[in-house]
This record gives structure tokens, sequence and C-alpha cells, in this order.
């Protein structure tokens, strides 16, 4: 039951990521609890858990009446498990919204555990042994939970499949696409050309944006560029780079193609927007993704996008994407020079990618979830 005193629920929300933390994460909590944070919500009282080196960004962000919880910038697992519960309790919180890990306490707390993906339960070989053991306790603590939260059906599935709970537990949410990923028109040429200089962009590019890891297999991506009939086209990769950037970039060099590969980094997100844009074709050859965002966001900035057919990327890019097995690096080549040599195609793609992104926002995910636990709660 809602609290009675004001007749509103106080809902907990596991903010830590807002300001830092793994870059998914970062801008998926950022832009739900922005929606949270900005609707209206008359029977829900949001109550943010945020870690105390952020205490004064926190203070200046948010309004006033919001209520700010800060904790210690010890790892997820510990404040959730821990130090949360405790807070609940002190400020009598009826709900809590955890991110990944689920607290097994206090008794009276509904919890909801918002889960990304469990992908290391299916697919552990793209993933370290301390990754492992400390993302394995995911499973158990989900099973005390009220209420899963997850990102697609592909993950409900693997959720139900690996026995982390019942089907009528689990329920999906989509992510959004931020409205600031806009096509090329929406820049102008000064811009467009500054970005381009700062990063040392060629006219034309492939695209690939997320982590430099063995699971995004952009190692298949970058032999597939000496099979495209366009010699002079480049890869560009942003993102950061991850333990196996170096073997990617001897990789590069054994091939030949260090002429022919730019690696960014990590950029500001406002760079980001025009480096989507002013790409030729997004290309994301990841083995498995739990819903697999940045061709949303290629598709929302008007660029055709090539995904693996796997995991969850057919459910999420439906019919707009091209799809290519990222296990042959033939058929990746192949679909990139069907768009580059097919105007057609290429048009058809891009007018496709932008309709099926505009059904992805933040704002209809931030109301789903409120809505979700508000129903549940008070059943």
């Amino acid at each position: 039951m809602k609290n009675q005193s004001n007749n509103k629920m106080k809902l907990g929300i596991d903010a830590k990521w807002y300001f830092k933390g793994p870059p998914s994460g970062n801008m998926v909590v950022k832009n739900l609890v922005d929606e949270m944070v900005a609707g209206s919500h008359p029977d829900i009282e949001l109550y943010l858990f945020i870690t105390k080196d952020f205490k004064q960004q926190a203070i200046e962000q948010f309004p006033g009446a919001l209520k700010l919880i800060f904790l210690p910038a010890i790892p997820n697992l510990l404040n959730n498990v821990l130090l949360i519960p405790m807070y609940a309790q002190r400020y009598k919180l009826d709900a809590m919204l955890f991110q990944n890990f689920n607290s097994i306490w206090p008794k009276k707390l509904f919890k909801v555990v918002y889960i990304h993906d469990v992908l290391f339960l299916d697919h552990p070989q793209y993933y370290s042994k301390t990754e492992l053991f400390y993302f394995r306790q995911m499973k158990g603590l989900a099973a005390k939970s009220d209420l899963i939260i997850t990102i697609s059906n592909t993950e409900r599935d693997r959720l139900i499949q690996n026995n982390v709970a019942q089907g009528n537990k689990v329920s999906v949410i989509y992510h959004g696409v931020n409205t600031n990923f806009k096509v090329l028109a929406n820049y102008s040429v000064s811009r467009i050309k500054s970005v381009a200089f700062k990063y040392h962009l060629p006219p034309k590019y492939l695209l690939y944006v997320g982590r430099v890891n063995i699971r995004k297999n952009i190692s298949s991506l970058v032999s597939a560029i000496k099979l495209l009939d366009d010699k002079s086209i480049k890869l560009v990769i942003v993102g950061e780079q991850g333990s196996t950037a170096d073997a990617l970039k001897e990789q590069i060099n054994t091939e030949s193609l260090n002429n022919r590969v730019i690696f960014t980094g990590h950029v500001p997100e406002e760079d980001l927007y025009v480096i989507y844009a002013n790409a030729t074709v997004f290309c994301f050859p990841s083995y498995a993704e739990g819903f697999g965002l940045p061709p949303l966001e290629a598709m929302q900035c008007g660029v055709p996008v090539i995904v693996s057919n796997r995991t969850a990327m057919p459910e999420i890019c439906g019919s707009a994407a091209t799809y290519i097995n990222p296990d042959d690096t033939g058929d990746i080549a192949h679909k990139v020079n069907d768009l580059l040599n097919d105007i057609d195609l290429y048009k058809q793609k891009v007018i496709a990618g932008v309709k099926r992104a505009s059904e992805f926002t933040w704002l209809k995910s931030a109301n789903g979830i409120l809505k979700l636990i508000s129903d549940a709660h008070s059943n």
C-alpha cells in the first residue's frame, strides 16, 4: 500500500550512474531520471540516490524540492545490498528501483530490480573471471525481488530460461533514443567541419560506436574493409578502448589497414551527435546484445544501419536494419557494398530507420517504468 501520510508512493531511484558509470549505464540512467524528474507524477514522490563525489553537481542539477540521498562511491553491489536498504528504512520508502543488483531487505520494502542484461549467463566467454563472479551475484539477488524490469523480450526470455525469475515477475520496458540525435541537415556547415577536423574524419566513413571488446566483434568488421568495392572508405571507431584494443590495432597493422581505420576514443555527447549524423553507414557486428541502442541512435540520425542477426538486435531494429552473420566477414562486406552501391536501397533504409527510431522515446520508457512499479506496488 502507498504511504498513508500523504497518499503518495515514496519511490527510491538508484541513480548512482547519473553523473558517471559504465558508458551505457550512465546514458540509460541519465535519460530515464531526467524524464522522471521532469514529468508530472502526482501519486509518486521520488528519492534519488547519488554518490557523494557528485553531491555538488546533483544539488545544482536537480530541483530543490527533490529528495537527494548521497552514498559513498563504493561498488554498486555493496551499496545496493548494504546501504540503500538502511536509507530506505530511514526515509520510510515504499518501493525502491535498483540497478542490476537487488537487495534482500528490509522486508516491507517493495523491491524492483532493473536488469540491463544477463548476457554473461549465456555468453561467459566474453567476460573475465572477475566480471563473471561479480555479475553472477545478480541472479540470486534478483530471485528475492518483487518485480524485475528488463530491456527486451530477448533478455526476458534469457532471465526465465536461466531460472533467474518466473515469467510473471519479469516485465519489459524498451530503451529510448535521446532527441539530441538528429539528421545532418540540423547542423551548420561550420559545426560539421569543426567536428570532422577535430577527429580527422574523412568525407565518407563507416562508423562503429561502443566499447572495444571481444563481444562487439570489431575484428570482423576491420577484416571486411579489405573486401569492399570502395577502397578509399574508412572505418571510424568511437568508444572506450578495452583490453582487446591492442590486439585489434595489431590486426589492423598486420592487415595493412592503418590508413583506413580511425580511433577517436571516448567523445563528448555533443560531438557524438555530429559524428553519427555525418557517417555513411553504421556498422554494429556484435555477437550479443541485450538491446543494442547505438543502431537506433544512428537510425535517428538518418544513417543506414548494418547489425548482427543475433540476440536482441532483430527485435529492436526490425525491418529497418540490414542484417549480417557476424561470423562471416564476406557477408559483412557484401551488405556494406549493397548499401554503398544501391542508391535506392540506401534511401529506403534511411527512411525506414528514422521511422523505426521514432518509436523509442525515453519519455515512454520512464513513464512505463513508473507505471509498472506503481501498479505492481498497489496490487
